[in-house]
């Protein structure tokens, strides 16, 4: 019971004490920053009443903060200087010297270069550039449609019938035709429509006893495929070959006359032939391109066209100057 009233009379006195110890402290805290700490003049510093009386405050709440200690068995407060926290951290305190002198882990120094280190020369790279030619089909495009008209020159056929055989020269000789094509890169495969028309003459037709001269025709509808080569020249100047076959329908005549005393040139019935036939047919052609605005082209070329022999009429050739205007898309 003794120890029970002395615990109850003392817990009030420490509440209390602690309430007067932070009034004083607030009290002090004022006094701190609204009054000048010192009065300078001449000689020693003159203390006034402010002061004197903060210095009582100051002593009374260490004085009420070492009992309650005491009592309650905890620390006293402690004054300290307001610019303290400003000074540098003492990290020489026992825990740290403890946790320094714990060993770290192992470096193990880096190895000493054997030898002076190659020096490094920067890596120049070299590339030469060189001219490409755009080729036939990214300049010109993958298709193209061209038609064509020719001119026949230096032709010649043979004609045989009964006592007949001589040869038969051209006169002069048409073509026309259509060529449609498609490209890959310089090369080339086309397809070939064409009709052509010949005249042919002989005043001096040898196998008759007297004297003879023939004149003939000849025309011929032919399909014929083939391929070729385009090489790139300059600008849109390109030169081609090319060579096809195909089949054609073929048709022959010729007029057979003798002269006589009486009227002269006359017909003979017996030497008037006409023949028609498909045959197998040929070409082979060269010759320069031009390319054109809006991818229109201009072609001028050579083409030698093969005929096999019709009945009576043997194989022919063809010597055809062409001209075309085509489109490529």
């Amino acid at each position: 019971m003794i120890s029970w009233n002395t615990n109850y009379r003392t817990e009030p006195l420490i509440m209390r004490s602690k309430f007067k110890l932070v009034c004083l402290s607030s009290m002090l805290l004022l006094s701190a920053l609204f009054v000048p700490g010192f009065l300078h003049g001449q000689g020693e510093p003159a203390v006034s009443e402010l002061e004197r009386r903060f210095i009582q405050l100051e002593q009374r709440a260490l004085r009420l903060s070492s009992e309650i200690a005491k009592a309650t068995g905890t620390e006293p407060i402690e004054l300290f200087d307001r610019n303290e926290s400003l000074l540098p951290i003492d990290l020489g305190t026992e825990a740290q010297k403890s946790y320094d002198s714990l060993p770290g882990p192992k470096i193990e120094p880096l190895p000493l270069p054997e030898s002076e280190p190659e020096e490094i020369k920067p890596t120049v790279f070299q590339s030469e550039v060189n001219r490409v030619v755009a080729t036939t089909q990214q300049k010109k495009g993958d298709y193209y449609l061209m038609p064509c008209v020719g001119f026949a020159v230096a032709t010649n056929t043979t004609f045989s019938e009964d006592q007949l055989d001589d040869e038969l020269d051209g006169e002069w000789g048409n073509s026309i035709g259509l060529v449609a094509g498609k490209r890959w890169d310089n090369w080339m495969a086309y397809a070939r429509v064409a009709y052509q028309y010949l005249e042919y003459e002989n005043p001096k037709f040898q196998g008759n006893s007297g004297d003879t001269r023939v004149n003939g025709t000849e025309e011929s509808y032919s399909i014929m495929v083939g391929g070729g080569y385009t090489i790139p020249l300059f600008a849109g100047l390109s030169t081609y070959g090319g060579m096809g076959a195909g089949f054609a329908w073929r048709r022959n005549s010729a007029d057979v006359e003798v002269l006589t005393e009486v009227a002269g040139w006359e017909d003979d019935l017996d030497g008037s032939q006409s023949h028609s036939k498909f045959v197998f047919t040929y070409d082979f052609s060269m010759g320069l391109e031009y390319l054109l605005k809006n991818n229109y082209s201009i072609l001028l070329g050579y083409r030698l066209l093969g005929l096999t022999s019709n009945e009576s009429f043997e194989g022919s050739f063809q010597h055809l100057i062409e001209l075309g205007v085509g489109a490529n898309f």
